[in-house]
């Protein structure tokens, strides 16, 4: 595997981190969550949306965004009320902690600036 193939890895997770969370409140049983589902809706869009522009072109502040709304998905069921629904709660602290990790993993990879396939 490539340095550039390896250092798009923890993007290309990401992409799936975010259509996992767009589509957890189905998946995992609390679409009636009204705050859950649509934080779950909105957020999981934003990381996806982020990924997808980190594979296309890599910038750092795309790195930030994705720790920001890892941190965010960490705190959200206390702010948005739904921390009595455990698979909501389960669901946005896993993929909020899994979302910073691969941001620092990208981060750390592409080092400074734009990575290009060259190297």
């Amino acid at each position: 595997m490539s340095k550039f193939t390896s250092a798009l890895l923890p993007d290309k997770i990401s992409i799936v981190l975010g259509i996992v969370l767009f589509l957890s409140p189905w998946l995992f049983s609390f679409a009636n969550v009204q705050n859950a589902a649509m934080n779950a809706h909105i957020v999981g869009a934003i990381i996806f949306v982020i990924a997808i522009s980190e594979v296309i072109a890599f910038k750092m502040w795309e790195e930030w965004i994705g720790i920001a709304a890892g941190v965010w998905l960490l705190f959200a069921p206390f702010i948005l009320g739904f921390n009595a629904h455990v698979e909501a709660v389960a669901t946005h602290v896993v993929i909020g902690l899994a979302t910073i990790l691969f941001a620092v993993w990208s981060m750390s990879d592409h080092g400074p600036g734009r990575l290009t396939s060259s190297g």
